[in-house]
């Protein structure tokens, strides 16, 4: 892994707040809106992020989650906004799934069960649980993401 700088971090931290404002409005969007299409796709995705054998982190398969979640609220510019950002979520992906402290596995199993919950509210068409389930997977990710930067008494205010 390269080292990262202050302004990495800022960056970073930037990317997982605007998804958290934005996914978290697609994914209550998505439970007013979904189709049963939208649901088999997804349920799809997480059936192929779930699997044991998967010897990858996953990447494609959580990014292609969280586009359909976008895509299942029918609106374009939540899909579109995901696309734009693609590099840099990927880069916070990997960072999310990076090990620490908590074994790869269980670090997977934690934000495949996360994933699980955006999906369950977005099926039962409970909008404020969906929003909260995104918001919740998001900024949890972002926790875990800032040990890979600097420690954080290294890290400048701003």
């Amino acid at each position: 892994m390269t080292s990262s700088t202050p302004t990495d971090f800022r960056f970073g931290r930037s990317c997982f707040e605007f998804r958290v404002g934005i996914e978290g409005e697609a994914a209550a969007t998505a439970a007013r809106n979904r189709t049963q299409d939208d649901l088999v796709r997804m349920a799809d995705a997480l059936a192929r992020l779930e699997d044991p054998t998967q010897v990858n982190l996953g990447l494609d398969e959580d990014f292609a989650f969280h586009v359909l979640v976008a895509t299942a609220s029918h609106n374009d510019y939540f899909v579109s906004a995901l696309l734009s950002l693609k590099p840099d979520i990927y880069q916070g992906m990997l960072l999310a799934r990076t090990p620490s402290n908590v074994n790869v596995a269980g670090k997977l199993a934690a934000i495949n069960q996360q994933h699980r919950l955006v999906y369950n509210a977005i099926s039962e068409r409970n909008v404020e649980s969906a929003r909260h389930a995104m918001r919740d997977h998001l900024i949890r990710c972002k926790r875990s993401t800032s040990q890979w930067y600097l420690e954080k008494a290294e890290l400048p205010e701003n």
